[in-house]
């Protein structure tokens, strides 16, 4: 569809300037029949362009139907997709919540091993601590996997 819209869209410019070089007459395309005009007179030339621009009225709409054709189907097989392996999904989200859940005690535990550390007022530069600042974020996730509608 696209190669024939590409076609006539080539064949529109290629009349528009065929009407334009060509001797102007007033009389229309069947006027130009009787008389026994060439094919490529003004008024036949502006008769095929009418027609061309039909044509490529008619493969936009098709393409635009089409287009609205494959969001549909494509619609239905992800809701297909996603009623068949809803089950997995959910089993391994509960697992990536768990971890975080998990991550999230260690880290407190973690972090409470260094305060301690620090009301004792001990220097931790020889112990070079790191703190798991990105497990913030491990709450966000959380509420954003309730507020999805997933009871995990």
């Amino acid at each position: 569809m696209s190669e024939l819209l590409s076609s006539l869209n080539k064949e529109s410019a290629e009349l528009d300037n065929k009407i334009a070089a060509a001797p102007q007459v007033l009389h229309s395309a069947a006027v130009s029949a009787l008389l026994g005009d060439p094919e490529d007179s003004a008024p036949h030339l502006r008769k095929r362009r009418r027609q061309v621009s039909g044509e490529i009225a008619n493969a936009e709409t098709a393409l635009e139907v089409i287009a609205k054709r494959i969001t549909a189907a494509r619609d239905v097989a992800s809701k297909t997709a996603c009623d068949a392996i809803r089950g997995e999904y959910r089993r391994r989200l509960s697992a990536v919540c768990t971890a975080a859940k998990a991550l999230e005690v260690t880290r407190s535990h973690h972090d409470e091993l260094l305060n301690d550390l620090e009301r004792e007022d001990i220097n931790l530069g020889y112990l070079r601590p790191v703190r798991a600042h990105f497990v913030e974020r491990v709450e966000y996730f959380l509420k954003e996997v309730r507020e999805a509608g997933h009871n995990v």
